[in-house]
Order: structure tokens, then sequence, then C-alpha cells
């Protein structure tokens, strides 16, 4: 009896305890990773470059951390496009008593896009002092208040930013544990204002010692005001360079979680609830009064949304097993909101525009998956997934009305002749089949049918090491009505691709790595009624870079050639092969790899390649990749 309430109550009241990003700003667990990354491409035309620094020192008194993060995206043509973007934070924090500590937050972000976009340049400032009270073991308070400079498409604002944290974690009380965190901070900006308020909790109950019921809720509202461009009337009207508009996204939700998990049984089962709500508000501060269109109004999104979920699990010494059911159902409404004294006929198109987007949906899905073991070498494994999507707009003049099922089935074989030798056979299938439930747009439903074959095996000796694997696959997607529209016409796509990666060592540090594939694909027209087709396009792929590579200590580093080749065909009237494009890159590559006790890496990879196409038209490219890890 006791249990069936425990359901009863899981699907009544459920929750979610929603996680905000940078909720908590304060917390020097956020900076206790030590760790150096960087990491540089450049393919064609586009440079990318990301570097990552985390560090701390740590006293007995006193604690300082530090994280950045660079990232900058340069793409050259005849108008270079460079974005970078800069996360820097500092935090120091200085122990008065056990019961008291005092530091420091500096939190800098930039943003900088050379392109005309609505907003191609931001930097936020923020410093803060901060005290930490702990009245009692994991249970913290920490007011703050300090500076906040912000900088968007040329509008400095400086301001307080002010508020406060609190966290409980894992606090235990009779058979319960608490987790709790919360947020209250405003950023006076004048003539902005960003808030925070952020509120949840996790309640964790073991009874009968196999049992686990959580019971979570959070609350978060965060707004933020922004800047965009304004017309000429509002400037002059209001005596402004732009106008502000406010966005303010409220989350509610609650979740109830039980589980059973007892160690000496084969069977273990979890069921979650889950409600959510969501709105997002959005207010411009300057609106002409006297010249409204239907762009003057603005308008909210209120989403609700109710999921449930029960996973049941077998597992037994030479078989397992597991059952997944989940259902989702999502309601969006979208709402203009009025102006005083403005024209009932603008407001009602802004109205219906708006109602346009309103949409709802149900999804339910089912998975199940098995694994067999036959013997102490080989091994079966099944799996089946199954998806059914409802989504509805209730606007009349809406027609994305659909209904979409999803099924996709698996069996893999694996079987291990000895240490030396591992195989494997795969076989996989899916339909998908999409269904719009108005005429309007009914000649889109389609059925898609996939089928695919692999195989392959991995042999490890002592001087020869490879993995080979082929692969076959068929995709036929047909259209119910493409006899009314000549533009929707069924396809087939069949494919054989071939990979290989293979290792000889010649000594113990010189030998020769070779990866490489082949891929041959053939599109064309297809009927399934009649399961017959015509081929229209056919693509043959090869990719071989064969490189010498010589070990020494912790260093690795290689030499040899990169080729990779593109042709496609196109198909005559007698379905005979009549060549199209080429396109062809050859030339050598090096490698350099340092590893050094799971502490640093090092990867440099270039290529130079001659490019060639079916006009003989050459061009040389260089192309760089580096990657630095280090793990302090």
């Amino acid at each position: 009896m006791r249990i069936k309430t425990l359901f009863l109550l899981l699907f009544f009241v459920s929750v979610n305890a929603q996680s905000v990003r940078d909720s908590l700003s304060f917390l020097t667990r956020n900076y206790e990773v030590k760790g150096l990354s960087a990491f540089f491409d450049k393919q064609l035309n586009t440079y990318n470059f990301n570097s990552k620094l985390d560090y701390n020192f740590t006293g007995k008194q006193y604690f300082v951390g530090l994280k950045e993060n660079f990232r900058s995206t340069i793409v050259r043509s005849n108008l270079n496009n460079i974005r970078d973007e800069q996360l820097l934070s500092f935090i120091g924090e200085y122990k008065i008593s056990p019961q008291l500590q005092a530091g420091f937050l500096v939190n800098n972000n930039v943003f900088s896009d050379n392109r005309e976009i609505a907003i191609n340049k931001v930097s936020i400032f923020n410093s803060s002092a901060f005290l930490k009270y702990a009245p009692r073991e994991k249970v913290n308070f920490i007011p703050f208040v300090g500076l906040s400079k912000n900088e968007q498409i040329g509008e400095d604002d400086i301001g307080l930013i002010y508020g406060t944290e609190a966290t409980i974690n894992r606090f235990r009380f009779n058979e319960f544990e608490l987790s709790s965190d919360l947020k209250f901070q405003n950023e006076d900006i004048s003539p902005r204002k960003n808030t925070l308020r952020f509120f949840n909790f996790n309640l964790r109950n073991v009874f009968e010692k196999t049992f686990f019921n959580n019971i979570s809720a959070s609350v978060s509202q965060r707004r933020k005001d922004f800047y965009f461009n304004a017309d000429s009337s509002l400037q002059n009207l209001f005596d402004i360079r732009n106008n502000i508009q406010s966005r303010i996204e409220s989350n509610y939700s609650i979740q109830e979680a039980l589980s059973f998990l007892d160690p000496a049984s084969a069977i273990s089962f979890d069921v979650i609830g889950r409600l959510n709500w969501r709105e997002i508000d959005r207010e411009t501060k300057y609106v002409d009064l006297n010249n409204i269109s239907s762009n003057s109004f603005d308008s909210k999104v209120e989403e609700l949304r109710i999921e449930f979920a029960g996973n049941l699990r077998y597992v037994a010494k030479s078989f397992s097993s597991s059952l997944r059911l989940s259902f989702n159902e999502r309601d969006e409404k979208h709402i203009a909101k009025n102006l005083e004294d403005a024209d009932p006929v603008e407001f009602e198109e802004k109205k219906d525009s708006e109602s346009r987007k309103n949409n709802k949906s149900q999804l339910t899905t089912v998975a199940i998956s098995s694994n067999f073991k036959i013997t102490k070498k080989q091994n079966l494994a099944f799996s089946l997934y199954h998806r059914k999507l409802v989504y509805d707009t209730p606007h009349e003049e809406n027609f994305d009305d659909r209904d979409e099922l999803l099924s996709i089935g698996r069996i893999l074989y694996m079987y291990n002749f000895n240490y030396l030798f591992d195989f494997y056979v795969n076989l996989e299938g899916s339909l998908n089949k999409i269904v719009y439930i108005f005429s309007e747009r009914s000649s889109n439903n389609n059925i898609r049918r996939s089928l695919k074959f692999s195989s392959g095996g991995a042999y490890k000796g002592k001087n020869f090491r490879t993995n080979l694997d082929a692969e076959i696959s068929v995709n036929y997607t047909s259209f119910d009505f493409e006899d009314l529209s000549p533009n929707f016409r069924s396809f087939s796509f069949r494919q054989l691709a071939i990979k290989d990666s293979s290792t000889l060592m010649f000594t113990r540090r010189l030998g020769i790595d070779f990866d490489g594939y082949v891929k041959l694909s053939e599109q064309g027209d297809f009927v399934w009624s009649s399961f017959s087709g015509k081929p229209v396009r056919f693509l043959e792929e090869i990719y071989t870079e064969p490189k010498f590579v010589y070990y020494y200590s912790s260093l690795k580093f290689a030499v040899g050639l990169r080729m990779f080749s593109l042709k496609t065909f196109n198909y005559d009237n007698e379905s005979n092969k009549v060549p199209d494009t080429e396109y062809t890159s050859i030339g050598p590559m090096t490698e350099f790899v340092l590893m050094m006790n799971n502490k640093l890496f090092v990867r440099l990879y270039g290529y130079y390649e001659f490019i060639n196409n079916e006009k003989n038209e050459t061009r040389e490219l260089a192309n760089l990749n580096l990657r630095m890890d280090w793990n302090f």
C-alpha cells in the first residue's frame, strides 16, 4: 500500500530542479581544476583558435582561482570576418575564521564581430567584494556588492551590482538529505537593469534501504536589458541613440523520482514525473504611441510541459535487459501585448500573427535493449526504439499539423576468437513515417526506410595491428502523392563504405601507419510499389594516408602522404555513367605528438595539398591543426 501511495504521489505531484547557467558565482569549487589547453585549426580559408586556462593557488588561509577562455574565428574572403570572444574570471578568498571568509571576484566578458549585425560588440566587466558566512557545516550565506560596467553597440553603462547567495550542500536531518541553492542579484546600470532570482532544492529520502525518493523544485527569473537600433523618429522624440528591450524569462519546475535498487535482486526500476512552466516576456522601453504599427507591440511566450518516464532493468549473470517508457506533452502559446490607445485593427493583426506560432505536441517513446552472453567469447545484443510525435497548431491558417512515427531496430553479434582477434556483425533498420493532417501540406507525406549491414574485426599482434570495417547501407524515401506534384519524387540512396586503420612496426621505434577509406554511393529515382528505380548520380570518394612513424620515449613523429579524391558521375538514358566533376587533393603531411604520463598532450598535424579539378585548374593550400592539453 505504501508503494502504491508513492506512485500516485509521483504522478500527481511532480517537480524538477532546473539549473541556471552561472547561477552561483562565489563557490571556489568552480575553480578547483588546474589545466591549460589550446587548439588551432586552419582549413581552407577558415582559421579557428581556442585557448583555455584553469589555475588556482591554495594556502592555509587563502584561495586564489583563475579561469580564462578565448575563442577566435577568422574567415578570409573579399570581406574578412573576425569574431572573438573572451571569458575571464578571477577569485580570491581569505579565511578570517572557521565561520567567516572574505574575498573578491572579477568577471570580464568580451565579444566582438566585425560584421554589420545587430549586436557586434559587447563587453561586460563586474568586480565584487563578498563575505562568506557559514553558521554551521555545509551551510553558506554570501552577500556581495561591487561595480558593473557594460558596453553594447557604443553605449557605456556603469552601476552597482549587489545581492546574496546561499547554499546548503547535502545537509542531513533524520532520514532526509537536503541540498539547496539560492541567488538574488541586481545589476543597476541605468538606464538598464539586469536581475537574477534563483532558488532550488532537492530533498532525498532513503527508506527500507532499497527505495530512494527525490523531490526537487526550482524557481528562477532572469531579466536582461539590451540595446537595439532605434529609427530616427524615436531618436528625435525621446532624445536617445538606441532603444532598449527587456527580456524576462521565468521558469518554474517541480519533480519527483522514485528508485528501487536492491543489490540482492536482479530487478531494479525508477520512475519520474516532472512539471515545467516557462514564460518569456519582452518589453520595449520607447514606443511612439502616435505612430503605432503591428511591429510596435510586444509579445510573450508561455510554455507548459509535463513529462513522465519509467525504466525497468533486469541484470543476471548471462542476460541483461531494460525497458524504458516516456511521455512528454508540451503546450506553447504566443501572446501579443496591447498598448494604450492603440488601433484595435493593428493589435488584431499582431495578435493573429503571434497566435499562428501556437503549437502543442505529444511525444511518446518506448525503448527496449537486451544483451545475451552466449559464451565467454560470444555476445549478442538487441535493441528496439519506437517514437510517436503528434504535433498540432490550433490556428486555422496554420497547416503544419502532423504525426510522425519512427522505429529503429538493431542486432549486434560479437565474437572474441582470442586475445589477438575480435569480430562483429551488425544489422540495423529504421522506418520513419511523416503524415501531414491537412491537404495543404499532405504532398509532403513520406516514408523513409533504411537498412544497414556492417561487419569488421580488429587484430592486435606484436608487430601488426589493424581495424577493418565494411558497411552496406540503403535508404528508400517514397512520397505518398508524388504523382500530383512533380517537386516531390521518391528516391533511393545506396552506399558501400570500407574503412581501414593499420600499423606495422619494423622495430620497436620505427613503423608504418595507414588510414583510409573508400565510399561508393549511388542516388536514384525509385518506385517502392514495384521496387524498381533508375540511377541518377554516382559518387566515388577515396581517402588514403600512409605515413612512416618514429617513436622515442613520449614522442611520436610521422611523415607521409595524404590523398583525397572525389569523383561524381551522371547517367545517360541507357544508365551508363558519364563523368561530371572531379576533385583531387594530394600532398605531403607531417604529425608530431607528445604525451607525458596523462599530464601533457601536444599534437601538431599539418599537410600541404595540391588541388586539381575537372578543368585541370591547380591551386595550392596549407592546412594546420594544433592541440595542447596540460593537466597541472
